[in-house]
């Protein structure tokens, strides 16, 4: 380690109060941020990825509450109903291997943390970025505690034998980790919407059109997943995708640009510098 890279890390306070609000880094980063060259780099992914799952740790919380509770204040598949009175829920076909589909939400949050740049700056979009996903996901904590949803479409994955044969494991998995609360807004959607846009931030500097192109894909089949495993309503995902929408537009987006150095006051100022 050079001695630049052992004074840029024995200062990590010295980030957290730049720019605007949005792209500040908290301090609760402060002990990572002071690993940030340990081993080459290398302990800074994974832990991250970690230290996001920490603050997303509420979740099984809030689902444990809810779900103590049994409170329904509203159904959700109410909101579409076909002309015939039939939910358009039900309608929406249980296609049982789309679990594995649903399981990637596991891999963007890896590969949010492991595909930001290995730089000073490319750490401090990643933690801005998975704080973020916080934010959007505690919001949602809030949701669940106050509007209580029950989603009630396992029955037609029972039914199907979704809990039988070589898929069983896979959805008694989720079913046993993740009780059918904590409805609306889908952070299935949500979340991984905020990681896809961390990295088309970074694979669109490198050029890889084609890796984005199947980002966006995927990330299109895991929030139709969240339909086909019975796992959400419709309404769910739409106010999950809002959810996301709304947290990169008016959060993510001005924070990232900022750290990119393409915010307005940034290219004022290098003008004013270059002049």
């Amino acid at each position: 380690m050079s001695p630049n890279s052992e004074k840029d890390s024995a200062i990590p306070h010295a980030f957290v109060s730049e720019g605007p609000v949005r792209a500040r880094v908290w301090k609760i980063w402060s002990p990572l941020w002071k690993l940030r060259n340990h081993r080459n780099g290398r302990l800074f992914p994974p832990l991250a990825t970690f230290g996001m799952l920490v603050l997303l740790s509420p979740y099984q919380l809030t689902n444990w509450i809810a779900s103590v509770r049994g409170e329904t204040i509203w159904d959700p598949k109410s909101v579409f109903v076909l002309a015939d009175g039939r939910y358009l829920d039900h309608i929406i076909p249980f296609v049982p291997w789309t679990i594995f589909v649903y399981y990637t939400i596991f891999l963007f949050y890896l590969a949010l943390s492991f595909a930001a740049p290995k730089t000073r700056d490319g750490h401090r979009e990643l933690l801005v970025t998975i704080q973020f996903v916080v934010l959007a996901s505690w919001f949602a904590y809030v949701v669940f505690l106050l509007f209580p949803a029950q989603v009630d479409l396992r029955g037609q994955a029972f039914a199907l034998g979704a809990t039988e044969g070589s898929l069983g494991p896979f959805y008694a998995s989720f079913h046993w980790l993740d009780r059918p609360f904590n409805s609306w807004p889908s952070l299935h959607v949500a979340q991984t919407f905020l990681a896809a846009i961390g990295l088309t931030h970074w694979w669109a500097r490198e050029g890889r059109k084609l890796r984005i192109m199947a980002l966006w894909i995927l990330w299109t089949t895991l929030a139709l997943s969240a339909l086909t495993t019975k796992q959400h309503f419709l309404w769910d995902v739409l106010t999950g995708f809002a959810l996301g929408l709304t947290a990169w537009w008016f959060g993510l987006r001005p924070a990232l640009r900022h750290l990119s150095g393409k915010s307005p006051l940034n290219e004022k100022n290098l003008a004013s510098v270059s002049n």
